[in-house]
């Protein structure tokens, strides 16, 4: 049993339950809170959070964790009164996003060394003045991982390894886990504490059985983002880590936003769909809206028809996030 930091306190793992591993309750893009056309209203945020949170304890998840990056607009007192109003237990991270979007400007001129004095200032002390500690460290990478990237995950594995803290990362189109990971283990990083994430978009299977034969968990860890990757490719992920007796190393999450704040599209979109910008964006909040069990209402049942029992769909959710967070 190992004590993590919640947005509410210290929890133990041996009482997390069932958790997702990457899930959010606000996300930001940086600039968008200067478009005059920004209404976030945080009491709608808070409420939107609570009843995510009740649909999610309806199939009995007791805890996720929020790896909203710094630069994102983390909002550590808003997961903790979504948490005390909904009581659910939430983790929130220290880290960096990657360099296409995140990582300031001032934080790109600093060495790892000093990332990681950040990183470990927060676990230690807790996020500005708010008392609040991360119970894990995000990194990022872009795709491929640049220079900045590759600092400022340095800097994550050095805090990582003088504090203990769980790392939990975005691999963006699902490449790059490998250099991660090539990071993190040359800082002496334990990769049995790190979840390689977001994987959904891998060609091959192979690639995430290879990031858990070198010893990290694995996420799958989009569902319901059927832009990214069809259903179909996730049930074959799956399938492949439980046969290569890798499915003790992965785990499953939605990366759900409970409100994407940005009044505009906030991703790059191909030469001539500037002008549909807004009734995606629209359609996409609709959609997260829609699926925020997606994970219980979608992916299980087709998981449950590929021959994935109850009893291992239970345990990825259960036991896999326990022993990431040190159990």
């Amino acid at each position: 049993m190992a004590t993590v930091q919640s947005a509410l306190g210290p929890i133990d793992t041996s009482d997390f339950g069932p958790t997702l591993v990457h899930e959010h309750i606000r996300i930001c893009y940086p600039g968008d809170d200067l478009d005059p056309h920004n209404a976030w209203d945080r009491q709608a945020n808070i409420d939107t959070g609570v009843e995510r949170m009740t649909r999610l304890a309806e199939h009995g998840v007791r805890t996720i964790v929020d790896p909203c990056p710094i630069d994102l607009a983390r909002d550590p007192e808003l997961m903790a009164e979504v948490a005390r109003q909904s009581g659910m237990q939430i983790i929130c991270a220290t880290g960096f996003y990657h360099e296409d979007i995140g990582i300031p400007y001032y934080w790109r001129l600093r060495s790892a060394e000093q990332v990681a004095e950040l990183y470990l200032h927060e676990i230690e002390h807790g996020i500005g003045e708010t008392g609040i500690k991360p119970g894990c460290i995000k990194i990022a990478s872009f795709d491929p991982p640049g220079a900045y990237d590759r600092t400022v995950i340095k800097g994550a594995a050095l805090a990582a390894a003088e504090s203990g803290t769980t790392v939990i990362s975005h691999c963006e189109n699902s490449n790059g886990g490998d250099v991660q990971q090539e990071i993190l283990a040359g800082e002496g990083v334990d990769l049995a504490r790190c979840l390689i994430g977001h994987q959904d978009q891998a060609a091959d299977p192979q690639q995430l059985v290879a990031l858990a034969e070198r010893g990290s968990f694995v996420g799958v860890d989009r569902v319901g983002y059927d832009v990214l990757a069809p259903d179909e490719r996730r049930v074959e992920l799956v399938m492949a880590m439980v046969e290569a007796g890798k499915g003790d190393q992965l785990c499953l999450s939605q990366d759900h936003m409970g409100c994407l704040c940005s009044p505009r599209m906030p991703f790059r979109l191909p030469e001539g769909m500037e002008e549909v910008a807004d009734s995606l964006l629209a359609g996409l909040n609709e959609r997260l809206h829609e699926r925020r069990d997606y994970l219980f209402t979608g992916l299980k049942p087709d998981l449950e028809k590929a021959g994935l029992d109850s009893a291992t769909f239970d345990s990825i959710l259960t036991d896999n996030p326990r022993r990431l967070f040190g159990d």
